[in-house]
């Protein structure tokens, strides 16, 4: 008997212990919800700026007068976080947005190879470009053609990302649409082709007295294998001087500058970068196949990042001449970080520095030759100083 009601109070003992424990835990949240406590009050974490949170929220939930969209505010708190960096180029993006920068920056997608916008006079979709030799082109679809359904789904009212999305992640290996064309009195149907498509990067072709022309307008995952192929085919062509024109080029992959630059410098560092502990890692090229002809390299103030890496690096050997205006002057290197929940942060990890270690960041690179393009001058003067100087 004694026994039993021993463990009697040992059980009612023990339940009251969890019962205190929990009033301690509720007692210590509501503290740290709603009293200022110590600490760093200016962290993200601190009592003070959860506590501000909630307050936040209270007041929304009480007062605001639209609907709440809790998913985009968790968003846009983990877009703040980053943005109190003051950094222009650190920044968070969800799973969704980082997604499609990833097959913009890889230059190569699934798809069918349109552009489509959502007009405004009547919210219909148009095509206002097909890509040559994309499986929409060869399926038939023309710049100017209004879909009217995809797969089945009708296309009234639905936006270009819809119209992408749906077309991206279906399932199907080809797409059917219903187009509506001008001049033409019936819907035309066609089934398009699912593939890999590559967004051009790199265009190019012979001008005048055998000096080749290329465009780099962004350094993607493709746009060495690009400028691989067009500048073979200008040798083959028989190129005897070469302009490449960088200009309002936002720069990229350092993979793909690199790549690109490891087609035409000699032996040596492309680049390299520091981070804030001081640690070197250095971009080299092995010199294969050095350019033995006489080089221009078109530059302004849109030329930046990865452009720079190029045009630096091509300043650096001397291999050619820079024409054009100061070039913007982005010295950082960004470095992404993939979170848990699929988002990803992207934040500035190091500088970079040319061959010949210059920090361009903030100052930008002089061309050899400084010459500005008027606004209204219907002729490009930059290229023809280019082409001048090649001349001489």
């Amino acid at each position: 008997m004694e026994e039993r009601k021993n463990k009697s109070f040992g059980i009612k003992y023990f339940l009251e212990g969890v019962l205190v424990t929990c009033l301690v835990v509720a007692v210590l949240y509501f503290v740290a919800m709603w009293l200022p406590l110590g600490g760093a009050p200016g962290k993200p974490d601190s009592f003070q700026a959860q506590r501000k949170i909630k307050e936040i929220e209270r007041l929304i939930e009480k007062h605001y007068l639209g609907e709440v969209d809790e998913q985009q505010q968790t968003d846009y708190m983990f877009l703040g976080l980053v943005a109190g960096l003051g950094d222009r180029y650190s920044t968070y993006y969800t799973q969704e947005e980082y997604e499609k920068i990833k097959r913009a920056q890889d230059g190569a997608f699934i798809g069918i190879g349109i552009t489509i916008v959502q007009r405004s006079e009547d919210q219909k979709l148009q095509v206002i470009d097909c890509m040559e030799d994309s499986p929409a082109a060869k399926a038939g679809v023309k710049a100017g053609d209004v879909i009217e359904s995809i797969n089945g789904t009708n296309a009234e009212g639905m936006t270009s990302s819809q119209a992408v999305e749906l077309i991206q992640k279906s399932e199907d290996t080809a797409i059917t649409m219903v187009l509506t064309r001008e001049g033409s009195d019936a819907p035309v149907t066609v089934e398009i082709a699912k593939e890999t498509v590559e967004m051009k990067s790199v265009e190019g072709e012979m001008l005048e007295n055998q000096i080749g022309y290329i465009q780099i307008t962004e350094f993607t995952g493709v746009t060495s294998s690009q400028f691989e192929k067009i500048y073979g085919e200008l040798k083959d062509k028989g190129m005897q001087k070469l302009v490449i024109d960088l200009r309002d080029n936002p720069g990229g992959l350092v993979d793909g500058v690199c790549d690109t630059l490891s087609q035409i410098l000699p032996e040596g560092v492309i680049v390299y970068t520091e981070d804030k502990d001081g640690n070197r890692n250095e971009r080299d090229c092995e010199g294969k196949t050095p350019i033995d002809i006489p080089l221009a390299v078109l530059v302004n103030e849109g030329s930046a990042s990865a452009s720079e890496i190029f045009a630096g690096a091509v300043k650096d050997y001397g291999i050619g001449t820079l024409v054009g205006t100061t070039t913007f002057g982005k010295g950082i290197v960004q470095n992404t970080y993939q979170l848990s929940d699929g988002s990803v942060v992207k934040l500035t990890v190091s500088h970079y520095y040319t061959p010949k270690g210059n920090d361009i960041n903030g100052t930008g690179i002089t061309p050899d030759v400084e010459v500005e393009q008027p606004e209204d001058s219907e002729t490009d003067v930059q290229l023809a100083k280019a082409l001048e100087v090649l001349a001489s």
